[in-house]
Order: structure tokens, then C-alpha cells, then sequence
């Protein structure tokens, strides 16, 4: 079976209103997106040094492709 793959970076702030909080509502809304369209959750990497962008954590996503 082939997969594709996707990613999300999960940073300070993601959907908040401020760097430390996290909007749950928003985000659960955000799954819930990418779930309809086949994406599962595989993997989380934890407090990532990215480079060219904000660090975070990297949340990675697998479907049939």
C-alpha cells in the first residue's frame, strides 16, 4: 500500500490568543478537517528546532495515497 504524508507544526500559541495557550475548540475543529479528508495521526515530534521557521512540535499525518 503506498501512503502520503503530511505535517503540521504545533507551535506557542497555535490557535491562541496568547504564546502559552492553546485554542482546543479551533484545534479539535482543524483534526476533525483533516480526518474527513483521510489523514490520520501517526506521530508526534516533540519541541522541533525548525529550521527557516517558529520551533514546535511537528504533528505527522499518514493516508492511503
Amino acid at each position: 500500500m503506498r501512503l502520503e504524508y503530511k505535517t503540521v507544526v504545533m507551535t506557542g500559541g497555535f490557535l491562541g490568543r496568547h504564546k502559552e495557550e492553546l485554542d482546543r475548540p479551533a484545534f479539535d475543529k482543524q483534526l476533525a478537517a483533516l480526518g474527513s479528508e483521510g489523514w490520520d495521526l501517526c506521530w508526534v515530534l516533540m519541541e522541533q528546532a525548525l529550521q527557516h521557521e517558529k520551533d514546535g512540535h511537528v504533528l505527522i499525518f499518514k493516508r492511503p495515497g
